[in-house]
């Protein structure tokens, strides 16, 4: 062998090489986006819609747990949020697609948020003490289309005291 490099061979080389490159840049997209936060009145950003954990409250009288969460529409595309878009989990504890969860907005029962939009969503859920049951993890998912991207909040009993003790709650 002569060491000589053909046009050919250089030709095959390199699209064997720009392939190869390629493909190793796939394997890096899929691990996602899942901040988390560990406290009320803190924010996530994800796929450029910003959501802000307002307040978690319990209602002792309904067994049930209130998130209010505030979302900002970011993007050019308009939001399509339903109960489908959050998701609420403890020890032994699931709420997201069925009767334990309830999603309401006291803005407007709005099924479109669109740009520069904010509306506040009231995600309740049924049966879960968050002081007794935690820790509790809220999760919402801006787009259905990317469930890999998402915005958690991470919440221990000793976080929401404060919040949950407070007499015009109980």
């Amino acid at each position: 062998m002569t060491g000589e490099f053909s046009r050919r061979s250089f030709l095959k080389y390199t699209a064997l090489t720009a392939v190869a490159v390629a493909g190793s840049s796939l394997l890096t997209g899929c691990s996602g986006y899942a901040p988390v936060q560990h406290a009320p009145g803190t924010s996530n950003t994800v796929l450029k819609v910003v959501s802000t954990l307002d307040r978690v409250e319990y209602d002792e009288e309904t067994n049930t747990t209130l998130f209010r969460l505030v979302v900002t529409c970011g993007r050019k595309n308009a939001l399509q949020l339903t109960k489908a878009n959050f998701a609420v989990k403890a020890a032994g504890y699931l709420a997201d697609q069925n009767n334990k969860l309830e999603v309401t907005s006291p803005d407007a029962l709005k099924y479109q948020v669109k740009q520069g939009e904010t509306v506040t969503y009231h995600v309740m859920a049924k049966g879960l003490n968050a002081l007794t049951d935690g820790p509790v993890t809220l999760t919402f998912y801006p787009d259905l289309q990317y469930p890999e991207f998402n915005a958690n909040w991470e919440l221990a009993a000793e976080v929401l005291e404060p919040d949950l003790s407070d007499p015009a709650t109980t």
